[in-house]
Parts: structure tokens; C-alpha cells; sequence
């Protein structure tokens, strides 16, 4: 499948295009920020057309609004699979590019929210819109497998653009001072407990090490789906050294990372955790912090394990465990994990490297 180099970096390429960035979508989520900073850093005007409201009330406003813009293109922001058909009709000939990240029916098969009907429906939602885009955007070769064998998308029609990180809000920090006699190894997650984060897994990998005599603190930070269960676990296995702490808000995250010895991405064992990059692993290749994160497919298009990431089998603790010891262990190893990470991240999924990787993609649909 085409793949855009960074050739057209630093260059405002996309200068004098209006894109209208449209759907039902929050504008602050970290993929529909990345992919808007990404096309005005390569000189494209980005029209925000967006509305929460259900599909029958927003829709003619999204139509309305989109043609009033006069695109050159049309960019349907994540979640906008109900959002094409609009968007087609709206764009008036012009290119329209479904942003699709994920799966609707992939999302809720993950947090078990899809009964035999809604399975149905939420496939042909993705089938549909996935036929009505000219091009289709996801984060990982993994998920443009699944695609293409579940959706029956045409491998030439999809094009890989990478999570990445905001870096103008991720970017390397000195550790803030830790209180009294507050020297402990520390272990950070942050995220929002859906199955595929694999949160139970962070838990009882701190039983492991506490049974183990390793001087190991743990702090999670967030709530969600699994957050009562996983509380729940730690209460059962009468974990000392695991730390809950509410939500942050996102710019008030680097401060939580930068105090992270080690920072986790996700440990779930589900189909979706194997296709995915979440971005809570860019966000520490983004501050430098050194990140460990399951051995997934998706994983190893971009990480080498030891160098750029640990990485570790899903789902086992003591697979974990072991990797927080082994990065404990050794500073220099950890150190310089971390120095390859941020390099790695600079050079390939940093919004300088997103926005001509996008840029390119733009151009080939208008030249």
C-alpha cells in the first residue's frame, strides 16, 4: 500500500487547501488534535464542523456547514463512520477521507457492548462508510489487515497514519521533586480501564514484585470500565504498593509522566489490544520517559523491544514484573531505552513527521 515519506517535511506543501474537519467528534481527543495540528503545520486551513448532537438532529447542519466552507477535501474525524454519507454530500465533488482509527463493531465487541443485532449493524456502519470514503485512515498495518478481511476494504484505499503525540503538550520534562523519603522505584499508568488496557494485569504484577521483596511503588491514575473490578483485585490480593488517583486532565498529564521511572502503555489480551498503539505509549516516547507496553503486532511495527520499548506478553504478570525489574536493575539500559524511544518518536510520529506523512496523502488526492 502507498506509503508517503518525509519528503514534503517542513514544507507548508498543503498551502491555500481548506479541509473541513467534520463529524460528531471532540476536537480536544488526542487523534482528531494530532491529525488538525498535523495539516496546519503543512499549511492547510482546517474548518472545525463538528456537532454531538444524535445523528437526525446534527446531520443537516453538518451538511449545511461543510458546503459552505468550499473544501478541497473532506476529513470525517474519529468517531465518523455515521458521518460519511453526509460528508459526501457535502463535499460537492471534492475528496472525502474517513479518519476511521478503529472499528465501531471492533470497539464494542472489546468493552462487550455488542449484541448479535448491533454486531450486525455496527459492520455494516464500517462496510458502508469505508465504501463511500475515497481513502480510509488507520493507525497500524495490524488494523488495515483486519479491515480489509473483515470490511472487505481494498488494501489501496487505506493508509497508515500513526497515533503520534501532541509534542507541543508532550514534550521532555525534569522529574518533579518527590516529597521526604519518597525514592522508591515508580511505576506510572495512565488511562481510562477499558478491557484492552489490561489494567488487572498492572495489579497483580505488583503482587509479584511485593511477594518478591522489590521495593516497587505503582500509581494509577484514571477510572473507567474495569475501574471497580480492578480496585476490587487489589483489595483481594492485598496489594501495599499500588496507588489509585482520579483522572487528569490531558495538559495535566506530562507533570504525572515525568515522574515515571517506567511509564505503561496497555497489557489486554483482546483481538483489538493486539492491532492498536494506544497513546499513552507515544506520550512517554514523547516526554522520554522508558516505556513498557505488550509484545503485540502493532507493537513491533514501531518498537524494537530493548531499544525503543520493553515489551512484554500480554496478560502476564509475571512477564511484567520481571521487565520492571530488569529496567530497575539497570539505569544505563534504562536510560538510553528512553533516549532511542524519543528518537525514534522525533524522527517518526511527532507531528512535524505526521504532518508530511498527511500532507502527502492530501496531495495525491489533490493534486
Amino acid at each position: 500500500m502507498p506509503e508517503v515519506g518525509p519528503d514534503v517535511a517542513g514544507r507548508r506543501v498543503l498551502e491555500g487547501l481548506t479541509i473541513a474537519h467534520v463529524g460528531h467528534f471532540d476536537p480536544a481527543y488526542a487523534r482528531n488534535r494530532i491529525m488538525a495540528k498535523a495539516l496546519r503545520r503543512a499549511g492547510a486551513r482546517v474548518v472545525e464542523v463538528t456537532d454531538l448532537r444524535r445523528f437526525a438532529r446534527r446531520t443537516p447542519g453538518l451538511v449545511t456547514r461543510t458546503a459552505a466552507a468550499r473544501p478541497d477535501l473532506v476529513l470525517v474525524a474519529f468517531p465518523g463512520q455515521a458521518d460519511v454519507a453526509a460528508a459526501r454530500l457535502a463535499a460537492r465533488g471534492a475528496p472525502v477521507v474517513l479518519d476511521a482509527f478503529s472499528s465501531i463493531l471492533e470497539t464494542a465487541e472489546d468493552r462487550d457492548q455488542s449484541s448479535w443485532l448491533r454486531s450486525r449493524w455496527y459492520a455494516a456502519e464500517d462496510r458502508v462508510a469505508c465504501r463511500l470514503a475515497d481513502v480510509v485512515l488507520l493507525d497500524t498495518d495490524a488494523h488495515i489487515g483486519y479491515f480489509a478481511r473483515r470490511f472487505g476494504v481494498a488494501p489501496a484505499k487505506m493508509r497508515r497514519v500513526p497515533v503520534g503525540a501532541d509534542d507541543e503538550v508532550m514534550f521532555p520534562r525534569p522529574e518533579p521533586p518527590r516529597e521526604g523519603c519518597d525514592q522508591r522505584f515508580r511505576v506510572v499508568f495512565c488511562g481510562t480501564y477499558i478491557p484492552l488496557q489490561g489494567v488487572d494485569t498492572i495489579v497483580r504484577a505488583a503482587a509479584v514484585l511485593e511477594r518478591a521483596g522489590e521495593e516497587v511503588d505503582f500509581l494509577l491514575v484514571g477510572n473507567g470500565q474495569t475501574y471497580d473490578s480492578v480496585r476490587s483485585l487489589a483489595a483481594r490480593l492485598d496489594v501495599g504498593s499500588v496507588r489509585f488517583a482520579p483522572r487528569v486532565p490531558y495538559e495535566g498529564l506530562p507533570a504525572v509522566i515525568a515522574g515515571a521511572d517506567v511509564y505503561l502503555g496497555i497489557f489486554g489480551a483482546t483481538d483489538k489490544a493486539a492491532r492498536v498503539i494506544p497513546n499513552k505509549v507515544f506520550d512517554g516516547l514523547a516526554m522520554a520517559r522508558p516505556v513498557v507496553t505488550a509484545d503485540t503486532p502493532a507493537a513491533r511495527e514501531v518498537l524494537v523491544h530493548g531499544r525503543h520499548a520493553w515489551l512484554c506478553p500480554p496478560a502476564d504478570p509475571e512477564a511484567l514484573a520481571a521487565g520492571i525489574v530488569a529496567l530497575q536493575a539497570d539505569d544505563r539500559a534504562r536510560v538510553a531505552m528512553a533516549a532511542d524511544g524519543h528518537a525514534l518518536f522525533r524522527q517518526e510520529l511527532s507531528i512535524d513527521a505526521l504532518s508530511a506523512r498527511v500532507a502527502g496523502i492530501v496531495r495525491q488526492l489533490v493534486p
